[in-house]
């Protein structure tokens, strides 16, 4: 399993992201975003791990300096040729492994979106936090959608199916308690009835381990939601939604 993510966002996710990631959603999940900039006077933002780069071109529509990177080369040709139809404030992409990005600019805001925290060893994810965290201006903001868990446990459960268009996505799971991973036995059946069968594993931090791990690196102020419309996060919300703020000058 491991380096699972080589295979599975290329052949799994690349193919539906259209599909579970509505447009409605990527304008929802912006507003919030927005939001924040507008209210600290923000103006530039890096999306990593940015997929095909939703986020960076709405953002970048609304008139925001962004940056996208991700370590999957077909993902970022598809965020440049989208970015390439932008007649005004194109956003830029990058090939990019999010333990090791650098960059020669720093960023107001930095967004993990859509649980893309914890695919790797302990030491590689705390790898993650940092760049991240050289990669924000002194007082720069991240915003970090994923699954802790205080949100996974309560809703747990041994298998599932979605239908997204004419995909279907079977994902098993069992807990490593041992080492708190959440792994996945994943069957996608194409539209053409195939079936290719894939293997993930996700480290699940608690809430007071990820707040901790962020204090490491460097950030000390944070507030926690359950969703894009800022509820309040709880025991048993469908997901953490955590702003934290890096240390100012």
């Amino acid at each position: 399993m491991q380096n699972w993510w080589n295979t599975y966002f290329p052949d799994v996710w690349e193919p539906m992201a259209h599909l579970i990631k509505t447009p409605e959603d990527t304008v929802r999940e912006c507003e919030f975003i927005d939001q924040v900039m507008q209210e600290y006077g923000l103006t530039s933002l890096l999306d990593l791990p940015c997929g095909a780069g939703r986020i960076a071109l709405e953002m970048a529509k609304r008139g925001y300096q962004t940056t996208g990177a991700d370590a999957n080369p077909a993902a970022i040709e598809k965020a440049q040729a989208k970015a390439a139809k932008m007649r005004k404030n194109k956003p830029t992409f990058t090939v990019a492994d999010m333990r090791t990005f650098t960059s020669d600019r720093l960023f107001d805001v930095s967004v993990c979106a859509y649980n893309s925290f914890g695919y790797f060893s302990d030491s590689d994810n705390e790898a993650f936090v940092a760049s991240v965290s050289k990669a924000l201006a002194p007082g720069g903001f991240w915003l970090l959608e994923n699954h802790v868990l205080e949100t996974l446990l309560p809703v747990f459960t041994p298998k599932e199916y979605w239908q997204f268009g004419n995909f279907v996505l079977l994902e098993e799971r069992t807990i490593d308690y041992h080492n708190s991973q959440l792994v996945g036995n994943w069957t996608l059946i194409m539209p053409d009835g195939s079936r290719k069968s894939y293997q993930s594993s996700v480290r699940i931090y608690s809430y007071r381990e990820l707040i901790a791990l962020l204090k490491k690196h460097g950030f000390t102020r944070f507030s926690a939601y359950s969703s894009y419309y800022a509820e309040p996060y709880e025991f048993g919300a469908d997901m953490l939604l955590l702003l934290a703020q890096k240390e100012g000058k």
